[in-house]
């Protein structure tokens, strides 16, 4: 059978490289690359090790995982991807964040959870590109289920590029004092990352709170408090770090 390429009909990707064996065959590989690829970053790999040789298949399996219940899956499905794309040339960077976005569009019909998340880990590494569509990724901050996800993509930009999120420092603090222990985390986190004088200033409301996290930081789980954790500091861009747990148990 002559080789053809494989297409798909939803509005994130509109090509995925090559199959020699059609659709059928094709959409069965893509299953035991999914697999392989929820296998190996659960157990803490990266997907290096991943048995394609195509970069389209493994991205196109990455988008399938950004969204999965583990979160441990899901945040490193969103570190791997943002590695992927910053690499490709920057009129397809834009175009994958606007695909992307696209899938936060409640009238795409697709499931956003993790988009954020994946919008930020791209963000942080094509500063550039991730620029122009800033506007469009916080304008979802009004819906609470992706508000975790979206600041911690805040947090993220703004720590490759600090400038483009000095505008938003005070929207983001607005949510310190939330009583969802892992919005005001991410908050306290976006701030810190951002930096300059106007998340210093906003940083101060958590001075006082005491409720605790478990922050996952270069392969290390921690467990801090929320003023801590406004003054923690992850300078490097390539570290995986994010709140990875957040009770409300906890006093302020």
């Amino acid at each position: 059978m002559p080789a053809v390429t494989v297409y798909d009909s939803s509005p994130m990707l509109g090509y995925f490289g090559t199959c020699d064996c059609g659709r059928e065959i094709g959409s069965t590989i893509m299953t035991k690359l999914v697999d392989e690829i929820r296998r190996l970053l659960r157990e803490g790999h990266t997907v290096a090790s991943c048995q394609t040789n195509s970069e389209h298949q493994l991205i196109r399996a990455l988008t399938m995982v950004i969204n999965d219940t583990d979160t441990m899956v899901r945040q490193r499905a969103c570190w791997e991807l943002g590695k992927l794309i910053s690499r490709l040339d920057p009129s397809a960077i834009e175009t994958f964040i606007q695909r992307l976005l696209w899938r936060l569009n409640p009238e795409s019909g697709d499931n956003p959870h993790g988009i954020p998340e994946a919008i930020g880990e791209i963000g942080c590494r094509a500063p550039q590109q991730i620029e122009p569509f800033v506007p469009a990724l916080l304008q979802y901050f009004d819906d609470e289920t992706l508000l975790p996800g979206l600041l911690q993509a805040a947090g993220r930009i703004g720590q490759g590029s600090p400038h483009v999120l000095y505008p938003y420092a005070h929207e983001i603090a607005s949510h310190l004092r939330d009583s969802s222990l892992a919005i005001a985390a991410n908050a306290a986190f976006a701030l810190s990352r951002i930096g300059g004088n106007h998340a210093t200033e906003a940083l101060r409301v958590v001075e006082s709170d005491a409720r605790e996290v478990t922050l996952f930081c270069d392969d290390v789980f921690i467990t801090i408090k929320l003023r801590e954790l406004a003054k923690h500091c992850c300078g490097q861009v390539e570290k995986l770090c994010f709140i990875a747990e957040a009770d409300n148990s906890g006093g302020a």
